[in-house]
């Protein structure tokens, strides 16, 4: 089967040729109800500060309440009511009424609801009705229709959940459609808790509301059900988790939740554990059936996406995907063009497959003063690492004319999360460049779970690390590779762009954590500040308390923004996740201090739009560099493969002019290049790599030792 396609358009894709698509398509307009808008009036009592506050708090409850009352779609959206079932004014004085009646002080100010003949609903407006609406309704048929498609496994369900979200992609109203796949352990919380050592093992296993969608990890052990029934009755808000807290048993756990960056307290009955891959011997699952059930390979996937669209093209809400077929001049399949400067000023073109054979042949471009480097290593492996580490020191020496002094190293006798920490936390108080770390295959990849613990433990530190697997250690062409990232991380440049971006002066990575104290929030601020050729100035790590609504503070933008880097210069800014409002004032402000332009460019990782390409009869994984620019402000693009045969996970980026998304994709697609010395190109452009490691360990009062520097630690 060929998902997604219809027959027309796999039709016309030749037996040589591929087709790119998505899983984002046109709204049908024509199939739409026409709809009825209303505002919110509110007597004189209330300023317009007030109104915008209790629009937020009460429209959605409110439009809950008329749906009930009235039957058909009720939607709140910016700041209105939406519906396919207009009311008699006199239904609506009564619904306010009785609001007001039955929780005064939520609706209190409130004086009615008056149909709306000025607000014309744009593209956006109607994709989100879409989805709020309509697609609403139709959830249950989608989630039967997905229940079919799951596997059978011992111990853990799979369970299938549609997202959908609104676009716009060249003024049209569109939707995406995607699928998320999550292994649930079958026993309860409570009978797995009971086969451990004792209840604080828990914490660390990802968790998932019953009721709910939220997901988090489990932080803390709070206590039991006898303790903090009272208290919790009083906080939840829905009648549903009333009655699960109101039947649970006194002895059963409540457990604390870290869910983004807020904390919830749950009790054990209304959780069930998520299995990770790596969590698969922990509940007796078979680590492939979990594999197969959470990495979905391009062309399961687009069948399980299937599913979900069949169900919204049989009410006739959306079109065929986007695709190269049916919008071709939205679509770009490029390999990324860039000229490199080695060492001697050697210029070579850009060539993944040719990249480690220039640095042998030229050497570093920059190099420090010293040319010896201090290392300290952990050997996490059951065999002895002194062969392989004679043969680095004899290739560094005799190809780059670097030596390789050994600190100090840490044998680890039985590989775990609280060996390695400790190890980390002793080696890190040597006097060295960096830290190498030896690691089994068997316990992951480089997204595996000690390479992923090993670097929350070393780069949340600001401690300069490079992860070597046993594998990589039999690869002899992958030691040239393995000096690279050894060079780089101790502080030395191996290449960096002949020409520098024509649009930018300079590249800066920020990320932003909000930290919730006791007396007041504290904001923490990570800055990478990049020429524009790909060299690294500073990096910046600072931070202040905030006020509610404030953004940034000013003496933090003066940290994080240094003038005498910045000042009258051209700022790609490249931000990991979505900036708020308020963020963006407070750099628009210091942007006139500084008479500098800064760029935004918002780079999100999750609840990405996937791509696929059809190919001789098979959907694969699209080709790294594929881009699906779907208007003049967003993009959705391809920069890495994906472990395995799995589908990739794109980016989505977005840009705000004078910056064209053209050029917002290729200054992500550039700053990528910068990985010194990894067997595989990430994703993430530099800037902006591991600031989620560096995010987690700020949230529990881990900072790196040095707040400012010059060295990459990152990487």
């Amino acid at each position: 089967m060929v998902a997604i396609l219809n027959d027309k358009e796999r039709a016309y894709v030749a037996p040589s040729e591929s087709l790119t698509f998505s899983e984002v398509f046109p709204v049908r307009l024509e199939s739409l109800p026409t709809l009825t808008t209303y505002h919110l009036t509110f007597n004189h009592t209330v300023t317009a500060a007030e109104r915008a506050q209790l629009e937020r708090r009460m429209g959605g409850k409110l439009t809950y309440r008329l749906r009930s009352a009235l039957g058909g779609m009720w939607v709140w959206l910016n700041g209105h009511i939406l519906t396919d079932t207009p009311a008699n004014p006199v239904k609506l004085v009564m619904a306010a009424d009785e609001a007001r009646r039955e929780q005064p002080s939520l609706y209190k100010g409130l004086d009615g609801i008056e149909e709306d003949y000025t607000w014309h609903l744009s593209p956006e407006d109607l994709a989100e009705f879409v989805v709020r609406g309509p697609l609403k309704m139709l959830e249950p048929q989608i989630q039967q229709a997905l229940a079919q498609t799951t596997l059978p496994l011992q111990n853990a369900r799979v369970e299938r959940e549609f997202r959908a979200r609104s676009w716009v992609v060249m003024d049209q109203p569109s939707i995406s459609l995607s699928v998320i796949s999550r292994l649930i352990y079958e026993p309860e919380i409570e009978a797995f808790a009971t086969a451990l050592p004792k209840p604080a093992d828990l914490i660390g296993l990802p968790v998932t509301d019953r009721t709910s969608s939220m997901q988090g990890e489990i932080v803390r052990i709070v206590g039991t059900v006898e303790e903090h029934r009272e208290r919790l009755l009083k906080l939840t808000q829905r009648d549903e988790m009333a009655g699960l807290i109101a039947r649970a048993p006194d002895k059963n756990l409540v457990l604390r939740v870290l869910s983004g960056s807020n904390e919830y307290d749950y009790i054990s009955s209304a959780l069930a554990l998520l299995i990770r891959l790596e969590d698969a011997h922990r509940f007796d699952v078979n680590p492939q059936h979990v594999e197969r059930a959470l990495h979905l390979k391009p062309g399961m996937r687009a069948q399980i996406v299937k599913v979900v669209t069949d169900v919204i093209k049989s009410a006739d809400l959306i079109g065929n995907a986007f695709s190269a077929q049916n919008a071709p001049e939205l679509f770009t399949t490029r390999a990324l063009e860039a000229g490199l400067i080695f060492g001697g000023n050697k210029s070579r073109d850009y060539a993944h497959d040719r990249l480690t054979a220039d640095f042998e042949h030229n050497g570093p471009l920059v190099r420090r003063e010293k040319d010896s480097i201090r290392i300290t290593f952990i050997n996490a492996l059951s065999d002895e690492v002194d062969d392989f580490m004679e043969a680095m020191r004899r290739t560094s020496e005799r190809t780059f004319n670097f030596r390789i002094d050994v600190v100090r190293e840490r044998k680890m006798r039985v590989s775990s999360e609280a060996n390695l920490e400790s190890a980390v936390r002793l080696l890190a108080k040597e006097d060295a460049d960096l830290m190498l770390v030896f690691l089994p295959d068997s316990e992951g990849e480089e997204d595996g779970v000690n390479a992923l613990y090993t670097k929350s433990q070393t780069i949340g530190r600001g401690q300069s690390c490079l992860v070597i697997h046993e594998s990589t250690m039999h690869k002899p062409e992958a030691m040239i590779n393995v000096i690279m990232g050894l060079i780089a991380r101790a502080g030395h440049v191996p290449y960096l762009l002949e020409e520098p971006l024509p649009y930018a002066d300079r590249v800066i990575g920020l990320a932003l954590v909000k930290q919730r104290k006791r007396n007041s929030d504290h904001l923490i601020g990570i800055s990478r500040i990049y020429k524009s050729d790909g060299s690294l100035l500073r990096y910046v790590i600072t931070e202040a308390p905030v006020n509610e609504g404030e953004g940034i503070p000013d003496a933090m933008l003066a940290q994080l923004f240094p003038s005498q880097l910045l000042k009258r210069k051209r700022i790609v800014l490249h931000f990991d996740g979505w900036l708020r409002r308020d963020v963006l004032r407070a750099i628009g402000g210091w942007e006139d201090e500084l008479g500098a332009t800064f760029l935004p460019v918002e780079i999100v990782q999750r609840a990405v739009p996937r791509l696929y390409s059809f190919n001789r009869g098979r959907i694969e994984q699209p080709a790294s560099g594929t881009t699906f620019r779907m208007n003049a402000r967003e993009a959705i693009v391809i920069t890495s493969s994906a472990p395995g045969d799995a589908t990739p996970q794109p980016l989505y980026i977005r840009s705000e002019l004078p910056l064209s998304i053209d050029d917002a994709v290729h200054s992500v697609q550039v700053f990528t290049l910068f990985h010194y010395g990894t067997l595989k190109r990430p994703k993430l452009p530099v800037t902006i790599h591991h600031s989620d490691i560096i995010e987690t360990g700020a949230l529990r009062g881990v900072l790196p030792q040095h707040v400012e520097g010059d060295v990459p630690f990152w990487l």
